[in-house]
């Protein structure tokens, strides 16, 4: 599998990334991972907060357009939460911990993506949403 740098994929600059690397992709899924570090965005007392989770998830869906543009060798779109939809978090990660992210497109309509995100951690699911990407047009 091709590596890319995640600043490559995604729009997002330090210290706003919650996504460190991709672990496989096709077309329409992606697996990453992102280490909970201290001085990370979004930590406090230890953990990270819920609203870091959300953000993954989309992170993670940027990487998949990321390296879908990139097999295609175009420009990367950028992309906006347009919902979260049946959003359930069942808990959230302590500094040190790996999260590891599993997005699936299940449609596009109209230029927005819909996905569905999945979050773990030791193989627990500890998050999950339907996400819908707004892809901006150059």
């Amino acid at each position: 599998m091709i590596k890319w740098p995640i600043d490559e994929l995604i729009p997002q600059k330090y210290p706003f990334v919650f996504v460190d690397e991709v672990v496989s992709f096709n077309e329409t899924e992606i697996s990453t991972r992102f280490e909970v570090k201290s001085n990370a965005t979004l930590v406090s007392e230890g953990k990270l907060q819920e609203a870091a989770l959300i953000e993954n998830m989309a992170q993670t869906a940027a990487a998949l357009e990321g390296c879908n543009a990139k097999m295609r060798s175009s420009v990367v779109k950028v992309g906006f939460i347009g919902s979260v939809k049946n959003l359930e978090i069942l808990k959230t990660a302590m500094i040190g911990q790996i999260l590891e992210t599993k997005l699936k497109i299940i449609t596009n309509v109209l230029g927005v993506n819909i996905a569905e995100g999945k979050v773990f951690v030791n193989d627990e699911l500890i998050a999950h949403c339907t996400i819908n990407i707004f892809l901006k047009e150059e």
